[in-house]
């Protein structure tokens, strides 16, 4: 008798993870949506891991291994061409899935009409965590709405790789993973929300995102701070054209670069403006710094461009104050 197609197809990547593979995999196995396949991809493992994969897969039929000795995109798009579900489930060989991480985020998505969906994360273990992880933690969990992530995808990557659901019809529009010298998620995200598709996590801890010394993210040059911002400016005009002026909130580091980039590929900057009183007079980039007041929607997009902790959420604050909408009339960068 011939199964059921799957309705989520997982795509688990992995290389020499024997230690957290187990539980990752179990982790899938017990979900309480059960219309899942899980495609797990052997990326050049050099210890047992391969050997465990296939063992589980002996055991549970929705479970099947291939193996990719190119890059870790290859093997992304490989794990995704061998699938066969309408929706794409991506997992991490360290990370832990909710129970019901699936069940919920099909549900989501088809109650909201998604194309891309996410979900609230916990990294762990908690005794391994910095500052800047537990910030951004905070960040990605307070994007929720497809407002939100939209308003902040030029700030940070709002939606942690391993925590996404896609739908294949809009991967396969936006081009799938494609090999750049940045991170391939991000760059995804960026074209698919920039093409339209409609974003949203579920507001509730459905994976626990595993902190390590091991990450790709930790390693490899692809996701550099350079690297990131680097992808931002290869897709802003395809949200910002060149055609549109610019006003620049900021007067530090973040907003001097944003200037100086921008002015190079032919944006106009009408003003930078800064909310410091020290700032406001001072001359950044050939333009002398104004006060906020000064700001016109007719002037062009406002770039909040800052880096002091709260200070990009206080100026969002004001712009909407006054009216402002995100995207149309400010886009938050960093």
């Amino acid at each position: 008798m011939r199964t059921a197609p799957p309705v989520v197809s997982v795509v688990l990547p992995f290389r020499n993870a024997v230690a957290t593979l187990i539980e990752a995999l179990d982790s899938i196995r017990d979900q309480s949506f059960e219309q899942f396949e899980c495609i797990l991809v052997d990326h050049s493992s050099q210890d047992s891991s391969p050997a465990l994969a296939r063992e589980y897969a002996a055991r549970d039929r929705r479970f099947r291994v291939v193996h990719c000795d190119k890059s870790f995109v290859a093997a992304l798009n490989l794990g995704v061409g061998e699938s066969r579900g309408p929706w794409i489930a991506r997992m991490d060989a360290d990370d832990v899935a909710h129970p019901t991480r699936l069940e919920q985020q099909v549900a989501a998505a088809r109650r909201a009409d998604l194309d891309l969906v996410s979900c609230l994360v916990e990294c762990f273990p908690r005794a391994r965590l910095a500052g800047g992880m537990l910030r951004y933690e905070a960040w990605i969990n307070s994007l929720i709405s497809d407002d939100e992530i939209r308003a902040a995808m030029f700030v940070e990557s709002p939606l942690p790789h391993p925590s996404t659901m896609f739908r294949r019809e809009a991967f396969e529009r936006a081009g799938g993973y494609l090999e750049t010298d940045g991170p391939e998620d991000y760059d995804l995200w960026l074209r698919m929300v920039i093409g339209g598709a409609r974003v949203e996590k579920v507001a509730q801890v459905l994976l626990r995102w595993r902190e390590s010394g091991g990450r790709l993210s930790r390693n490899d040059a692809r996701y550099s701070k350079a690297n990131f911002f680097q992808t931002k400016l290869r897709h802003f005009p395809s949200l910002v054209p060149v055609t549109r002026p610019l006003q620049i909130w900021g007067a530090g580091p973040a907003a001097r670069r944003w200037t100086r980039c921008l002015r190079a590929r032919g944006y106009e900057i009408r003003r930078i403006v800064d909310y410091l009183d020290h700032q406001i007079g001072r001359t950044v980039q050939g333009y002398t710094v104004e006060s906020p007041a000064t700001i016109r929607r007719e002037d062009g997009i406002v770039l909040a461009a800052v880096g002091v902790l709260g200070a990009r959420e206080a100026i969002e604050t004001e712009l909407r104050g006054r009216g402002f909408e995100p995207l149309r009339d400010y886009l938050a960068v960093a």
